[in-house]
C-alpha cells in the first residue's frame, strides 16, 4: 500500500454540491474529517485528504465521483526533516 494526499479544488460556488455528492455514498472518509479552506474564506477552495491505497485509482474511489472529478491523487511519503 501507498500513501496518497487528495488534493480535491472546487469554485465557491460549489461547495453546497461537494458536499451533496457524499449523501448516500459508502467511504471510510465520510462523516470524518478533511482539511478544507471552505470555512476559511477566500476565493481558493480546497480540501485535503489522505489515504492509503494500491495506486493513484484506488486512492481516488474514496471520492464520490462528483468530487472525484475534481481531485488528484499526489503519491507522498514521510521524511526526515533535518
Amino acid at each position: 500500500m501507498a500513501t496518497f494526499v487528495l488534493c480535491h479544488r472546487h469554485d465557491a460556488t460549489e461547495c453546497r454540491f461537494v458536499f451533496a455528492a457524499w449523501h448516500g455514498f459508502d467511504s471510510p472518509l465520510r462523516r470524518g474529517r478533511a482539511l478544507a479552506t471552505c470555512a476559511a474564506g477566500g476565493d481558493e477552495h480546497l480540501m485535503f485528504w489522505t489515504v492509503e491505497a494500491a495506486d493513484s485509482p484506488a486512492a481516488l474511489a474514496f471520492l464520490p465521483a462528483y468530487v472525484a472529478r475534481r481531485t488528484e491523487a499526489v503519491r507522498v511519503t514521510e521524511v526526515f526533516v533535518p
